[in-house]
């Protein structure tokens, strides 16, 4: 679909309201009105550019994986206080997109169609973890993809007790939070 300026504006704010939605109400709250409502769009302009609220959740996902994952991009990583900055910046100052984006993540546990961009999720903090943390000599690549795995996996729920509990709730709390979850990617010798 070859969108117009209008046309790329209205679907960005479509997108910007199912956020909005999730992170205030839940999966269960969006509909094509809600969303036309929240974005102040005509519910038609919502059927028009997602016919359906799978089409509006799969792309509303997509676009925070995208979002998110330019957060973690393995060169912006240099050290654990630039992750922990940039897990900061996600959980605290854009906590309504991380809620929506946790909302969608467990959407995806029920719905298909969202599962390959909740993958991008969690393959990106992966290869954010591989790059700042890199492999040791003779190290087995099934032990390492099980050592980036389980790290991510600590990531993941750093960012929900941030979200739920608002805590860490500084970039340098973060990042004491953060030694002893990567310790077990540092090489043998650092430990």
């Amino acid at each position: 679909m070859s969108l117009t300026e209008k046309g790329r504006r209205r679907r960005e704010a479509l997108l910007d309201a199912v956020v909005l939605v999730l992170e205030r109400e839940g999966p269960g709250a969006v509909t094509h009105r809600a969303v036309a409502a929240q974005a102040g769009v005509p519910v038609s302009a919502a059927t028009y550019y997602f016919a359906t609220i799978d089409d509006l959740l799969i792309e509303a996902l997509r676009r925070a994986v995208e979002e998110e994952a330019a957060l973690l991009q393995p060169d912006a990583l240099a050290d654990t206080a630039d992750l922990a900055r940039a897990l900061h910046d996600y959980a605290v100052q854009r906590r309504a997109t991380a809620v929506a984006h946790y909302e969608l993540l467990l959407l995806a546990t029920r719905r298909p169609a969202l599962r390959p961009d909740a993958e991008r999720w969690y393959a990106s903090l992966e290869a954010a973890l591989d790059a700042g943390f890199p492999s040791t000599a003779g190290e087995h690549p099934d032990e390492r993809a099980q050592r980036l795995a389980s790290a991510a996996m600590a990531l993941d729920g750093l960012i929900l007790r941030m979200l739920w509990r608002g805590e860490p709730s500084t970039p340098a709390e973060v990042e004491r939070s953060l030694e002893p979850l990567l310790r077990p990617l540092l090489p043998a010798i650092a430990r």
